[in-house]
């Protein structure tokens, strides 16, 4: 599949040809098909040269011995220092080491501990719980195999979404926002990081609850998609829409360039929500895997801009799953009812290259139209 924005060799964030954090990408978002998990996502390699050819490799040591003399046998001269630990230097490295280095710096204060009594996993951020998801009931996850079996009437709607969707769907946001990757890297860049922190923590947390899939439950549910190798609950699909949502919702205010701000970050909504609701339609996930993971998105959102200064306090979550549909209507006004509670706060502190980030992608705005 074609890169997000046209990137696909030298250009964009790097042109990303390598795997994914949840997938293989062909471009800067984690977009492709699903391959080895990684850890950085679709930041693995981007930026990175590579090897010459072979014959640019001797033509090089060749003219480096034919020119070598031409500068003297002066002392080599004492180079200047670049500043210690400074965020600035972020500028220099490529967007792989960047990437890394994003994540890195949000794994350190990503933990979490389990109660096997109560079948529950919480995450937590800098030592305060962010989330706790309980295990579904065996009877919920009977009854939801009914709403996977009906929401398979839509997949001859949803194919083209569905299939281009089994990365990180980044096209999608772009479409809304008028992305584009001459002007908006740092902004993909945020995105990204976002993404592949979601994933992390969804994998940790569907490696402890260990739910199984819809179509190991109820066989007349045949999925269209291969059933990914990892636990239903929560969606991972879902937790990086979500999170991806949270933090443009901040991001396109602070721009401050779009006059048509308010019915695009409606239609942001609307995606994460198709997004997420995909996946079921797919037959991959039950409703209640996107209850948790747009929870789980939600709370990783904040994570995200509390890191780069935006936020301060979140209140955390606990969500037990109840057998409901999923949607966003519910998901924003009714999601007590449903089995997701607020509880005390959590925070995450800015870090300068987190602040740095946010600053050059704010910076990125289109300018306001007369």
């Amino acid at each position: 599949m074609s890169a997000f924005g046209g990137v696909g060799g030298v250009g964009g964030v790097g042109g990303v040809g390598g795997v994914g954090g949840v997938g293989g990408v062909g471009g800067v978002g984690g977009v492709g098909g699903v391959g080895g998990f990684v850890g950085i996502g679709s930041f693995l390699g981007a930026e990175d040269v590579g090897g010459y050819s072979g014959a640019a490799t001797a033509g090089l040591q060749t003219t480096a011995d034919g020119l070598r003399h031409l500068a003297g046998q002066d002392p080599t001269q004492i180079p200047s220092n670049l500043g210690f630990d400074k965020a600035e230097n972020m500028d220099r490295w490529a967007t792989w080491v960047r990437g890394s280095l994003y994540v890195s710096d949000l794994l350190r204060d990503l933990n979490w501990t389990t109660d096997k009594p109560s079948k529950t996993a919480t995450l937590t951020f800098g030592g305060a719980d962010m989330i706790s998801l309980a295990r579904p009931a065996k009877s919920v996850l009977r009854d939801q195999c009914q709403l996977v079996r009906d929401y398979a009437d839509l997949r001859a709607d949803r194919t083209a979404e569905i299939s281009s969707q089994l990365g990180f769907p980044t096209e999608y946001f772009g479409m809304i926002l008028g992305l584009h990757m001459g002007q908006h890297k740092r902004t993909v860049e945020v995105i990204t990081a976002t993404q592949v922190f979601a994933a992390h923590a969804a994998m940790v947390v569907k490696h402890a609850l260990a739910v199984r899939r819809p179509d190991q439950v109820d066989g007349r549910i045949m999925p269209m998609i291969p059933t990914p190798g990892h636990g239903s609950f929560p969606s991972a699909h879902a937790t990086e829409a979500y999170a991806v949502l949270t933090v443009l919702e901040a991001l396109v205010p602070a721009w401050d360039s779009l006059k048509d701000m308010a019915p695009r970050l409606k239609m942001l909504r609307g995606l994460a929500e198709r997004i997420a609701v995909n996946r079921t339609v797919a037959g991959v996930h039950f409703p209640v895997d996107s209850w948790a993971g747009a929870a789980l998105g939600t709370a990783v959102g904040r994570v995200i801009l509390g890191r780069c200064g935006v936020t301060t306090a979140s209140p955390s979550f606990a969500y037990t799953a109840m057998h409901c549909d999923f949607n966003d209507h519910d998901f924003v006004n009714n999601a007590a009812s449903k089995g997701l509670t607020t509880g005390a706060d959590y925070t995450a502190t800015p870090s300068d290259m987190f602040v740095a980030l946010w600053a050059k992608a704010v910076g990125e705005s289109q300018k306001r139209g007369v």
